[in-house]
Parts: structure tokens; sequence; C-alpha cells
């Protein structure tokens, strides 16, 4: 990939180019993983607070309209990364620090002629953001709890799958922490909290991102990177950034604590019902499955893509009359998630996908069947994408540690799909649904009003939300 160090400073900046008619999209991300576990709940507000404040002598209002005027805009987004077991990953993430970790990244696109005074402002941002407008803040993080409780009966099939796997793996803990119904809880406690005390922790949360180092990435045509490549000096020296540094180390548990919610527990402590007062419900479940890099696990994304279109289709969406019921193979960490959508009976609908699943396992395949499914598979693949969704793109792959060649070899096993493949796949699948491998992994996730819940026996944690 299209990479070099960036001067005296060190740090690593990545190209991605492409026609992308005259704009510069620029990131520079600083590692969230230097801060303490106990910060992360904070993120996703100093996130949303960081470049909305005002800085230097500028007041927010001021702000926003020199940014209007020199910039397609500057936000922030937070990624969390834990790249595959392939050989190749291995072998990325002991050459480059900054492979597989956890990110802060400033995002703002810019027009050639106006990247001299978009990088000026970028730099003012990152070097003299103070959060003392704390009325400001306080506005903002009033904001965003009010959009995050307006959010989780829309969307609520996400927070659902969130919390099915949030604790298989460190980078879906972050996840949760970050966009789950953990952070629901965060982010109301967050606004209610003293602002004084929470600009103090955002002004620190920044100092110790900022003095953990960068990486820089742009997606440019060529006259773009020379225009930006004569600025980039004095915005080093300005910000003072340098190269990455290190983790700061911890232990995956403290992240799997903060996923943690309290509620009514009963027997099965693997299942959650999460009480509202909507009418719709949301239901999801996870069971084990191949790791990326496994020759198993192109298969079994086809299996799913399948099941998806066809047996969901029919028993849950068709029968059992939800808006939506899918399932997607998540490789990075062995799972299968399934979900669905505004759903009438959610607490059925996990009934209905272990049906399904045994069903599928018993079926033989025809030609047609496979590649309908591995059409629709490869299809993801090939997709068009926009000069800046490209670039992010590229760099989310590069940030995980997945090399072409690893995305090759997926695909051609993709392609290579058979009935017989197809058959085994879903065998392997109900096996690991319903056999040993199970007993620590499977686990349900449901959202439901209190009316589906009492028509119910569910042994499981109950959490009210009042929303």
């Amino acid at each position: 990939f299209p990479y070099t160090t960036l001067f005296r400073s060190a740090v690593p900046f990545i190209k991605n180019a492409a026609n992308t008619n005259g704009i510069i999209y620029f990131d520079i991300g600083f590692p969230a993983d230097v801060l303490s576990s106990a910060d992360y709940p904070l993120l996703p507000a100093f996130a949303d607070c960081v470049t909305e404040c005002g800085w230097k002598n500028l007041g927010w209002a001021k702000a926003s309209e020199e940014c209007a005027l020199n910039t397609g805009g500057l936000g922030v987004n937070l990624l969390t990364m834990e790249g595959p077991c392939t050989e190749r990953a291995r072998e990325l993430s002991k050459k480059y620090n900054w492979i597989g970790r956890d990110w802060v990244i400033f995002r703002m696109s810019m027009l050639e002629e106006k990247c001299e005074q978009a990088m000026s402002l970028l730099g003012d941002c990152l070097s003299g953001v103070d959060f003392s407008d704390e009325k400001r803040v306080q506005d903002i993080l009033t904001e965003s709890r009010n959009d995050f409780e307006s959010s989780v009966i829309p969307d609520g099939h996400t927070f659902v799958a969130n919390r099915v796997w949030c604790s298989l793996a460190r980078k879906n803990a972050v996840d949760e922490i970050w966009n789950g119904l953990s952070q629901y809880f965060s982010i109301k406690r967050i606004a209610a909290a003293p602002v004084s005390e929470t600009a103090a922790s955002f002004r620190r949360i920044f100092s110790e991102i900022k003095s953990g180092g960068a990486f820089i990435h742009a997606t440019a045509e060529n006259s773009g990177f020379e225009k930006l490549c004569s600025i980039l000096p004095c915005f080093i020296n300005k910000t003072g950034v340098s190269a990455p540094k290190n983790p700061r180390k911890s232990d995956d548990g403290e992240f799997f604590a903060l996923t943690k919610i309290e509620g009514e527990l009963s027997a099965d402590s693997d299942s959650e019902a999460f009480v509202t007062s909507s009418q719709v419900g949301y239901a999801s479940e996870c069971i084990p499955a191949s790791k990326y890099g496994d020759e198993t696990s192109c298969t079994e994304e086809v299996c799913t893509h399948w099941l998806s279109n066809n047996l969901l289709w029919e028993k849950i969406r068709t029968i059992g009359g939800a808006y939506g019921a899918f399932c997607n193979a998540e490789p990075m960490v062995g799972a299968l998630i399934f979900t669905t959508y505004r759903d009438p009976s959610p607490f059925d609908s996990c009934d209905a996908f272990e049906r399904c699943l045994k069903e599928a396992s018993e079926l033989d395949f025809s030609e047609e069947d496979v590649i309908c499914a591995v059409m629709g598979c490869y299809s993801h693949f090939i997709q068009p994408q926009s000069p800046k969704g490209s670039g992010s793109s590229a760099l989310t792959r590069l940030l995980y540690g997945i090399c072409d060649e690893d995305r090759e070899k997926k695909i051609l096993g993709i392609l290579h799909s058979t009935p017989e493949s197809l058959k085994a796949g879903f065998k392997r699948l109900y096996e690991y649904a319903f056999g040993e491998k199970s007993s620590n992994f499977k686990k349900r996730s449901i959202i439901c009003d209190k009316k589906s819940l009492s028509k119910h026996s569910f042994a499981g944690k109950i959490v009210h939300l009042p929303l």
C-alpha cells in the first residue's frame, strides 16, 4: 500500500490516489488505546464536542462558519480494530504498531485551492480546543443524549446484535461501549453530571491522545498530494504530532466489565430482554462459526446469504410478520449473528431461526441455488464506491491488517462454493449451534414491550429501558 513517513516526525502518511475532481479527503487518527478503559465511555461524547466548541479566539459559531467556508465538513469518528488471525495480518501487526488498534479519527474534506486555509483551521482545532465554553458543551451533551435515546427503537436491530456478541472479543466490547445500549446509559450519566467535570475530563483525554502520536491518511489526485505535502511540514510543527506510541497495557476484562448492564436476573444469564413501550420488537442470536482465514468461513458466508433470502424470509418475514430477518457471518470473531427488524414476535423468531438452521442442514442444494447465493455474496465485493468511500474502505482494511492476498483468497473461496460445500456448511453451523462449542457462546438479546414479555416464560435478564 502507498505508505511513507512524514519528514523527521516519523508520522505514518498513507495515500490513496483517486480521481476526486479536485477534492482532498484528509484523516488524522489519534490512538484511543493510550487511555484507560474507564475513559472509553466518554469518547463518543468527546467526539461529538471536540470540533463543535470553538477554538483559540473563535467561538463555536464563528468556527462553524469558517469550516463551512473552507471545508466540506470537519468531524470525528471512533474506530475499533482487531485484525484477522492470518499469517499476513500477523506480519503487518508486527511491522507497524498502528494496526489492530482503537482510533479517534478527525476527518475533513477540502478543495485543493482551499487546502491551506482548511489545514490551518484543523491545526487550530487540534492545538486550540479547550472546552472552555461549558454552556456549548452541555448543549451538545443534551442533544447527543436525546439523539441516542430516540435512535433505540428505529435502530433496535443493531443494538440487540451488539449485545449478543459484545463478550466474544475486546473489539466487540469496545463497539458496544461506544455504540451500543451501554452507551445509552453512559450518555445519560454524562449529560447529567456537572459539565465542569466533564469538560475537564475532555481536556485530559484530548491531551493524552495527542501525546500518543498519530497517523495521517489522504485520498486525492496527484495535484492534491503535491499541495498537501507542501503544507504538511507546517501542520506537523503547529500541532506537534508524532509517530504513534504503543497502546496502554490493559486487561480485556476491563472492557467486558463496561458492557454489563444491571437488570432483573433469573436462571439464564446468556439471554437479555430490554423492555420498552414500543409496539415492535427486535431479536438477535449469536452462535459459533469459522474464523477469517479458515477455508470453511467462505462457504459459511454463502450459507448466511442463502438463509437470509430464503428460509428466514419465508418463516420470519412472510409468516412471522417481521419487517426484516437476516443473518451474517462475522469471521473476525468466529460468529454468526441472526437479527430481526421490527418484529411483532421477537421471542418466537429466535426459535424459528434455529428451526431454519436445522431445516437448511437437511436440504440438498441445486447448482442454481449455489450460483444465486454466490453471486449475492460476490456482489458486495464489487459494488462501485465513490472516491471518498473507496479511500475510507482501503484505510479501514489497512488498520484491520487485511491485505489484498487474504481478500483474494476469501473471494476465490466464495466463488468456488458447491452444493456439497453449502450442505456441509449448514451441517457444521447446526452442530456449532447445538453442540458443545455453543455452551459458552450462544446468546440471545431481545427488545420488546411488557405485553410480549408477559406472554413468554423468559428466564434471562430483564432490563427496563425508560425511553
